[in-house]
């Protein structure tokens, strides 16, 4: 795989996967045994999966320079020894902890061997390959490819199997294109027009290969990422080669793979053909929820002050804002900015727990935060006494928390077909105040 074993840099890549030396398979997390839940083990067989994708972040304090905290993206919570007395890791640690006298301590040292290749190490010779996640491009189902000339990529018009960059309507049928994920993150594209895959032959790509030319390697193709993520290069496998627009050979602006560099006719810009996408049946995984950041808060403080020699009753009226903020993502898939329609429930955090509102609708972009703001008006009674200022507050605390759910993804496409697709890398990350209570101090005048 390319790019996937040969790190030259010194720390482990920001988001990364696991692959074991003995058996060839992926680190993942447990979701689905409730004896193992939370556990890590090596049985996944692809690389491209929410439960075995990783991130890194490098520990904070000065004196545990070089190590760092890792952290899984299904759920966004932290390596963790398992108890005292146990060496086994899991991803169940809610914060990072710093502290290497603890067995709660959530660091790691990444390390090189004897060959230069980056492993990680838990304790003593546990080493394993790491496989930089930017490496990987998950393109999406449905694509279309536009050249630098500003034309599509599809069928040749008369008929024959080449791909040339003529297009001018990216709802033509001979357009479109479907991307099959290998188990090491290599893509299979078949065109829809034909029904037949990419194949190159010699170097010219051709849409005529069926599943018997699976063992083929010009039917595999390496995506790599160019810029924001519209942009890719497409290398196949075959020759170790790029593909480009080509004109030779009495062929005119046809998808060639010859290049070994990705110069400006290798640079492929994708649109999904996706017309409308909506997500429903979310099931939240609230088991592998992660809290964080629980922050005390003074919501309102209002003053009231009795001057007389008596007590007084007064009736005190609090106004104050209350914001609440919601993100929804996922770990794996790429975001190419579609609007999507959602119907789900709206998670509320309450002390290390959550609760979920009746589900309703609404539009929602991958990553992009929203935030709601609801005005609140509570009246108490408070006894003053004489001669006493008394400070009257609405106290809370505001949480974060992080929730993995699986979904349901409809695509109406430009063709007009419907595609319904079930994924488990759902993340929602969510903040709101809960535990109001109303306190009262006072002071002599």
């Amino acid at each position: 795989m390319y790019g996937s074993e040969e790190e030259s840099q010194d720390t482990v890549p920001k988001y990364f996967t696991i692959k074991s030396k003995s058996n060839g398979r992926y680190l993942r997390y447990i979701n689905d045994d409730k004896i193992m839940h939370g556990f890590l083990k090596f049985t996944g067989t692809h690389v491209v999966n929410p439960f075995a994708k990783f991130e890194v972040e490098k520990a904070k304090e000065k004196s545990n320079k070089g190590l760092v905290h890792i952290r899984c993206c299904y759920n966004n919570k932290y390596w963790v020894r398992w108890s005292g007395k146990s060496k086994y890791i899991v991803a169940t640690a809610n914060e990072p902890n710093e502290d290497r006298s603890k067995f709660s301590s959530t660091l790691f040292e990444p390390i090189k061997d004897h060959d230069r290749k980056l492993r990680i190490r838990t304790r003593r010779v546990d080493l394993f390959h790491v496989v930089d996640w930017s490496t990987l491009f998950i393109l999406p189902k449905h694509v279309a490819f536009k050249g630098n000339n500003g034309h599509y990529l599809q069928v040749h018009s008369s008929g024959t199997k080449y791909l040339e960059f003529s297009g001018s309507d990216v709802g033509d049928p001979r357009v479109g294109n479907q991307i099959f994920t290998t188990a090491d993150g290599h893509v299979r594209i078949k065109n829809d027009y034909l029904g037949k895959f990419w194949i190159r032959d010699p170097n010219w790509i051709h849409a005529k290969a069926t599943e018997h030319d699976f063992d083929d390697p010009n039917t595999l193709f390496w995506p790599v990422r160019l810029g924001d993520g519209h942009g890719v290069a497409l290398r196949n496998r075959g020759n170790d080669r790029f593909c480009k627009r080509l004109t030779t050979e009495g062929k005119d602006n046809c998808l060639n793979a010859a290049e070994t560099t990705i110069g400006a006719e290798a640079k492929l810009e994708i649109e999904e053909l996706v017309i409308s996408r909506a997500i429903y049946d979310v099931n939240f995984r609230v088991l592998d929820a992660r809290y964080y950041d629980e922050t005390p808060m003074t919501m309102i403080s209002k003053e009231i002050v009795n001057k007389n020699s008596e007590p007084e009753l007064q009736k005190v009226k609090l106004r104050y804002e209350d914001s609440k903020s919601s993100t929804w993502s996922n770990s794996v898939g790429t975001k190419l900015g579609m609007k999507i329609s959602i119907e789900a429930g709206s998670p509320e955090i309450s002390s290390q727990e959550v609760s979920i509102s009746a589900e309703f609708k609404r539009e929602v972009t991958w990553e992009e935060t929203t935030e709601t703001v609801s005005r609140r008006e509570v009246e108490h009674q408070v006894t003053v006494p004489p001669n006493c200022r008394v400070k009257a507050n609405v106290l809370a605390t505001k949480g974060f928390c992080d929730i993995p759910y699986s979904y349901t993804q409809r695509d109406v496409l430009t063709n007009g077909k419907v595609v319904i697709q079930h994924f488990d890398d759902g993340i929602y990350i969510g903040s709101n105040c809960y535990n109001y209570t109303f306190v009262t101090d006072q002071e002599a005048l």
